[in-house]
């Protein structure tokens, strides 16, 4: 039990008696790469898919041209990139060498799935109970997890586009419009959902607004966290059960406990 709230101690640690850190400085720094190379590439890459409209002309036209746009667009894809390598030499080092294992909390369990049917059945008006969430709900799982598919996708075809001949000679050109496409749809779908559900959901939902500070401070007020993740481990007593961060995963947790 004294490894399992050491651990809680890095991530999901109690900050004062009114804050608990969420996030690291690692996580932190790793979040602000992403969103602002995500926006850079939102900015250039737009434009170039819906070149005729007057709008995409006028930013590639201040950017500097065509090419200086895509130049823009490539070097904040590299620095995604490297984002996205950090995060998962971060993870591995995390999880092997620190043996942070509070971090599997963010793997998907069947409990997910129910609690996005409560919450269904909670919006719809059918139950006056709301779900109670761990350390991580069902969408915070999905909009992880949706990043890292998004990675795949968008990072290995935008390397397909930015060198089509080296690819073409090596596995064939009919390769190079599939990229294009899986590359233009999926970059239009992460930015529909970057800005229609993640931002509501993690700036401007009723009880953040109108800015959510913890992702650049690391830490929550205790009474919010309370409120959103009542069964986190990190708030059971210290002499309970729960505060074991594998206690959601049946076999593991009978086997680390």
């Amino acid at each position: 039990m004294q490894r399992y709230q050491a651990q809680s101690m890095s991530a999901g640690h109690l900050a004062d008696s009114d804050k608990i850190v969420r996030f690291d400085l690692h996580q932190r720094f790793q979040h602000v790469l992403m969103f602002s190379s995500f926006f850079v590439l939102a900015f250039t890459g737009l434009p170039q898919k819906f070149y005729a409209l007057p709008i995409s002309q006028q930013i590639i036209g201040s950017l500097g041209g065509l090419e200086a746009t895509q130049n823009i667009h490539h070097i904040a894809a590299f620095v995604m990139l490297l984002d996205f390598f950090y995060h998962g030499l971060y993870l591995a080092y995390s999880l092997v060498i620190r043996r942070r294992l509070n971090m599997l909390q963010m793997v998907p369990v069947p409990q997910d799935f129910l609690d996005l049917g409560q919450n269904f059945l909670y919006f719809l008006g059918f139950t006056t109970r709301r779900p109670r969430f761990r350390r991580f709900s069902y969408l915070e799982k999905f909009d992880y997890f949706a990043v890292s598919w998004g990675m795949v996708i968008i990072g290995g075809s935008g390397i397909i586009l930015m060198f089509p001949v080296a690819v073409s000679r090596m596995i064939g050109g009919a390769i190079v419009p599939v990229a294009h496409a899986a590359h233009s749809d999926e970059a239009v779908l992460a930015v529909a959902w970057i800005f229609l559900v993640h931002l509501f959901y993690a700036h401007l939902a009723p009880n953040v607004f109108p800015f959510n500070t913890s992702i650049f401070t690391g830490v929550v007020p205790r009474e919010r966290y309370q409120e959103e993740l009542p069964l986190a481990p990190e708030l059971a007593p210290a002499a309970d059960g729960a505060a074991n961060p594998l206690s959601f995963i049946p076999w593991l947790g009978r086997r680390s406990g």
